[in-house]
């Protein structure tokens, strides 16, 4: 089986690169049957390899890292890329995770939105900041910050080099403005979730901030920051007052995370419509069932599934995440 995987990732890595649809159809699993392969490649397939490894790339190397994970790499005039293909049951391609190294448990943060709204905040987001940010099906719920009755239960921390030109340009693009603060301002999105401004920047970025802290509501901010801080390899505390943790790890390209107490606290209660989660974790790891057991072992709880490929728990603080192969 294992000889299979690592022919199968090479001849789908091969067929990709050359644009050879009939054999990229012919590998994918049933899962895959509506995906636009042809699109893929052009918008992310050949983007990020292009600014990973370079146009003038060769494949070096592949090897099985689990029962249903390969992964290959390729080497080109500006560095190398990895690729991790995920395998179904009957060894058909089920996932598919280009990236620059091997680090493992990457993260999205995906905000809650209705079909209408995502195109609305890709859009907003885009301008806002390179964040690792998805878009998935939220309802129509929405956050009144400050109001403990209606939670934002997650927000972002965005730094800016100039605060003044940054709230120009967010609210021109569909903001509001909430609150101000002698350091940082609070405003809400396009649809409502509430996020903050920071002059933390010292020059400014290629778009209007850059996502610096994701803001995790809970009772007791402790317990949250040693389960996060297991679950992304964040062991670093970089802020600490009791009341308000902060965490890092040792890559400065994923955001921190920031563990805040509330008062009222008030957790979602997914998968109820009453009491949606407004944004959630989706991390992806070459071993889902090691982080599982760690996930249950440090007070996760499972979620009923509700029909994606990858599993639902609940942090101790009952904000839902979801734990997935690369590439799921």
């Amino acid at each position: 089986m294992a000889g299979d995987l690592v022919e199968s990732a090479r001849r789908l890595v091969t067929a990709l690169e050359h644009g050879d649809l009939s054999v990229v159809r012919a590998g994918l699993s049933d899962r895959l049957s509506g995906w636009d392969a042809e699109s893929w490649i052009v918008e992310r397939w050949g983007p990020q390899l292009d600014e990973f490894a370079g146009q003038q790339r060769m494949l070096t190397g592949a090897r099985q890292i689990s029962e249903v994970m390969a992964r290959v790499s390729l080497v080109g005039d500006r560095g190398q890329a990895f690729v991790s293909v995920l395998f179904d049951d009957r060894a058909k391609v089920a996932g598919l995770a280009i990236d620059q190294d091997e680090r493992d448990g990457r993260f999205w943060i995906v905000v809650g939105c209705t079909r209408e709204e995502r195109e609305e905040l890709k859009s907003f987001y885009s301008v806002l900041t390179a964040g690792p940010i998805g878009y998935g099906e939220g309802g129509a719920y929405r956050p009144r910050w400050p109001s403990p009755e209606h939670p934002a239960q997650i927000h972002f921390d965005i730094a800016v080099a100039d605060l003044e030109e940054a709230e120009r340009e967010v609210v021109a693009r569909g903001a509001t403005k909430l609150a101000e603060f002698p350091t940082w301002r609070v405003y809400a999105d396009p649809v409502g979730h509430p996020f903050c401004l920071y002059p933390e920047l010292t020059e400014p970025a290629e778009r209007i901030g850059t996502l610096s802290r994701v803001v995790i509501d809970c009772a007791d901010p402790a317990v949250l920051a040693n389960f996060w801080a297991a679950m992304l390899d964040m062991p670093r505390r970089v802020h600490d007052t009791g009341d308000r943790i902060v965490i890092a790890g040792g890559n400065t390209e994923q955001p921190m995370v920031a563990l805040q107490r509330i008062p009222e606290y008030r957790p979602p209660r997914w998968p109820d419509p009453e009491h949606p989660a407004q944004m959630h974790f989706d991390i992806g790891y070459d071993d889902r069932l090691a982080k599982e057991r760690l996930a249950l072992r440090l007070g996760a709880g499972r979620l009923p599934a509700q029909g994606g490929s990858c599993p639902v728990y609940a942090d101790p603080a009952g904000h839902p995440f979801r734990l997935c192969y690369k590439g799921e």
